[in-house]
């Protein structure tokens, strides 16, 4: 049963005018509209002189609504692209860079040749992994020789414990 089906005036309390306007929209979409008063200005005009039918309202109100939708979806679609934005031009200014000057300076300053030879660092390092691989290698082919030359010795049979 509607207690409130007598009550001329419904009084709001929002934390936001954005709350406010959104509560006033569903009332509207429900078909709850504003009393119409016809209230005078002290100089004898009238405050609102056209008022808009209750139809043409809700349609105003859609178009308000699809809108604004639209320029959340833009904003976030914004929001989300810049920084994507951002790196990408970042990240080809700097390979242009390296491509234009930095390799430039680089056959320029030095003897080719010299630059692809492997470091003393590298090369030390290379022949331990040679050696810790045919070390790896041949304690497997020990450890593949020791399981199929092991001989086992079968199962005692059971304890008998029938006393």
């Amino acid at each position: 049963r509607n207690v409130y089906k007598d009550l001329r005036q419904i009084e709001l309390a929002c934390d936001s005018q954005e709350d406010v306007d959104s509560w006033k929209a569903s009332f509207l979409r429900a078909g709850v509209y504003p009393e119409k008063d016809q209230t005078e200005s002290e100089d004898g005009a009238q405050e609102n002189p056209f008022s808009m039918d209750p139809q043409l309202e809700r349609q105003v109100e859609t178009i308000r609504n699809l809108v604004d939708s639209y320029v959340g979806i833009i904003n976030k679609s914004i929001r989300d692209l810049m920084p994507k934005t951002i790196m990408h031009l970042m990240i080809n200014n700097t390979k242009d860079f390296i491509h234009s000057e930095l390799l430039a300076y680089l056959y320029s300053s030095s003897d080719q040749s010299s630059l692809m030879e492997e470091s003393a660092d590298q090369a030390q390092r290379r022949d331990d992994m040679l050696r810790m691989y045919h070390a790896l290698k041949e304690a497997l082919s020990i450890i593949g020789d020791i399981s199929t030359s092991t001989v086992s010795t079968p199962v005692p049979p059971p304890v008998d414990d029938t006393w």
